[in-house]
């Protein structure tokens, strides 16, 4: 609902907007429910300190869902929709309480030697393979090698019900070896249950139990601009996100954000120029303060570890971890807290800016700042230290406090001036240069990225070309652009609690055209194409089943699969380490690199309209080692709405032509493997009154 008018004051005009919204919603993916109430409140008073309009407001959002991905995901899945069947062998779930603590996986999956991030119950990494010449081999190379694990080889030995035909024993031991050099129990599927069945999109797994947010706003700004020559303005807001994951994979924890910032800017249009030079001037200057504090735990280990077509498709306890949300206490089947930390960084900037237009028929716009900052972070002591000891003794608590702190500065300045031709085309050009704060997606920054300098840039060139035609109802605009940025991103695999520092290089072309003839009529198409390389190449540790490791499927007389390749490696996560600079992966992936749209809509005389969209999207690898190819997709949606009196009715067909397609999981490590599987089509129908 929203609700709006003016205030009854005396003295000053002004108004108010509030709005408010609640939703409790399934959506594709069946055990995934939406839930949010949001709250707004905006009001807007004249000459409220002096000639100080007054702009104020407040926000609150609560949200909750749950996570939704598709397991066990590849190119099968993607053309035929087959899906690898089959439970865990290994029960880790030891006093049928119907959870697995963190003890009870190291007893019932015990490793070889040491702990180490690449060496755990349900998680191993495996080197990039090299030729005899000591060169690394492409993907599609990699040696096959016959047999099973010495683990899987040994229970089987011990227990023959559970290879009753005797398959797999005779394959011996063998398979290729993980840097640990032991492939523990736990990661292998039971060959009872194992198996191929036709996937149902709607059966997501990789769930979280609960995700929840509240959110917080509030700004109150100044304004003066009763003269557009000379305006004042001062900005003051608060934002906080406090935000809480329970994963039974398990992962998640709790993570709190608090920011405020004050920003006053001024704004000057420069008198008594000549004619032929226009230049209004502005200046900014503000300060930051940001808060981050939080506390996590977690392997997702249980990623394809999950049959999502057996039952229900819910997670099975032996499936199911306990998170320390629920029991900590490790002395009692629990699971400790791995890292609780609080970041703090303070900034402050001061900017300039002119924008000047000269012979009317030329603009040059130019801009600088300058930024300092502080942080310091601390990664409190008490916390676990998961990739240490052995199984028989895995872990140990933190004694101690690791804090950093550090000041760093940056600049950043742009560029960019355009020219009115004939026809009222608009060339222009731009370059900039922006120094940004390399902080994670949850406003953290780790002790190593602070040591080294916190502040990144972000470089852009573009030209493009403007125009509106036709008495303004036709505008066009086409932009070639470059822009260089150095991100940080959370490492995936969670038994590594650090931030990875990544450069990319994207090289993209858009163009827009709207055409607006009438009021009653709008139409609008755009194409993208753009791609990104990382520059330079690093590596990392991908997600990957173990056929692409090496291992061989187990055929029967006829060669027929009875254990599919995957299946030795799906109780578990095992990831492919690939060097730095390794040639063919220098792309970044998942986005479609060309895209296209189309929307249109028309409205008659009584009061009835049509819409109409389109997109199409390219084919896309998933991820970096380009495992998984999606196919390119066409999506059309239309709908009919009809306007009488306060009432707005309208019916929307979603993905009219039914079509099956999925969108790549957002990141590089995973990506190959996990995907989100995309609604086919269906109906919505709205009604809106006004009052």
């Amino acid at each position: 609902f929203g609700l709006g008018g003016p205030l009854p004051l005396r003295e000053r005009e002004g108004g108010f907007y509030v709005y408010g919204l609640a939703e409790n919603s399934g959506t594709y993916a069946r055990q995934v429910d939406v839930g949010q109430h949001l709250g707004q409140v905006a009001t807007s008073i004249d000459n409220m300190i002096g000639d100080f309009r007054l702009e104020a407001g407040l926000n609150y959002q609560h949200s909750t869902t749950s996570g939704a991905l598709i397991n066990r995901f590849d190119q099968d899945v993607v053309d035929t929709g087959r899906y690898v069947r089959g439970l865990p062998l290994a029960n880790l779930d030891l006093n049928g309480n119907g959870k697995i603590g963190y003890r009870e996986m190291h007893a019932a999956s015990p490793v070889r030697g040491n702990v180490s991030s690449a060496n755990q119950p349900l998680i191993q990494r495996w080197n990039w393979p090299k030729d005899p010449s000591g060169n690394y081999l492409p993907i599609d190379q990699f040696p096959q090698v016959a047999g099973i694990p010495r683990s899987l080889f040994d229970y089987l030995t011990a227990h023959p019900e559970a290879d009753p035909t005797g398959a797999l024993r005779a394959q011996g031991v063998g398979g290729p070896q993980p840097t640990s050099g032991f492939v523990p129990l736990g990661m292998a599927l039971d060959p009872r249950t194992v198996g191929y069945d036709t996937l149902d999109p709607r059966r997501s797994d990789s769930l979280e139990r609960d995700v929840h947010a509240d959110f917080r706003l509030m700004y109150v700004d100044l304004v003066n601009d009763d003269d557009p020559d000379f305006t004042l303005k001062n900005q003051l807001f608060y934002d906080s996100m406090d935000q809480g994951k329970l994963s039974e994979q398990p992962g998640g924890g709790k993570q709190d954000v608090h920011v405020v910032e004050d920003k006053f800017t001024v704004t000057r249009r420069l008198a008594n120029a000549p004619s032929w030079l226009a230049v209004n001037t502005l200046g900014s200057i503000n300060a930051r303060y940001t808060v981050a504090t939080g506390y996590r735990y977690g392997g997702d280990f249980s990623t394809n570890r999950t049959d999502v077509m057996y039952g229900d498709g819910s997670m099975l306890p032996n499936a199911t971890f306990v998170h320390p949300f629920e029991n900590s206490d490790l002395e009692n089947d629990g699971a400790p807290w791995t890292s609780n930390y609080r970041t703090a960084y303070h900034e402050a900037g001061v900017g300039l800016m002119f924008d000047i237009d000269l012979f009317e028929k030329n603009n040059l716009i130019l801009g600088g700042r300058y930024d300092q900052s502080y942080a310091e972070n601390v990664d409190y002591g008490g916390t676990f230290n998961a990739t240490t000891g052995t199984s028989a003794n895995p872990g140990a608590f933190r004694t101690a406090d690791s804090a950093a702190h550090g000041r760093d500065s940056g600049g950043s300045w742009s560029i960019s001036a355009s020219r009115q031709l004939k026809h009222n085309l608009r060339p222009y050009i731009t370059v900039a240069e922006s120094s940004l704060t390399l902080e994670s997606n949850n406003n953290s920054m780790s002790n190593a990225v602070i040591l080294a300098g916190h502040i990144g840039s972000a470089r852009l060139e573009e030209i493009g070309l403007k125009s509106s035609m036709l008495d303004e109802k036709l505008f066009f605009t086409m932009a070639r652009y470059e822009q260089t940025r150095i991100n940080v991103t959370e490492n995936d695999d969670s038994s590594v609690l650090d931030a990875e520092v990544s450069s990319t290089i994207t090289d993209g072309l858009e163009a827009e055209l709207k055409w607006v003839p009438r009021s009653n009529m709008f139409l609008s198409f755009y194409a993208l194409k753009q791609e990104t390389k990382f520059d330079p190449v690093s590596g990392g540790t991908f997600l990957v089943d173990a056929r692409v490791l090496g291992f061989k499927d187990v055929l029967d007389a006829d060669g027929n699969v009875i254990f599919p390749a995957e299946a030795f490696l799906y109780g578990g996560r095992s990831f492919l380490v690939m060097p730095n600079d390794m040639p063919g992966f220098d792309t970044k992936r998942g986005n479609p690199e060309t895209q296209f749209g189309l929307s249109a809509n028309y409205q008659f005389g009584n009061g009835i309209g049509l819409t109409f969209s389109s997109n199409h999207f390219s084919s896309v690898y998933t991820g970096r080692l380009m495992l998984v190819e999606l196919p390119a997709t066409t999506t059309v949606d239309a709908g009919v709405f009809v306007d009488f009196g306060r009432f707005h009715v309208k019916v929307d067909a979603l993905n009219l032509t039914d079509e099956r397609y999925f969108r790549a999981r957002v990141g590089d490590t995973l990506s190959d493997a996990l995907a989100s599987a995309m609604p086919g089509r269906r109906w919505q129908a709205t009604i809106r009154a006004s009052f």
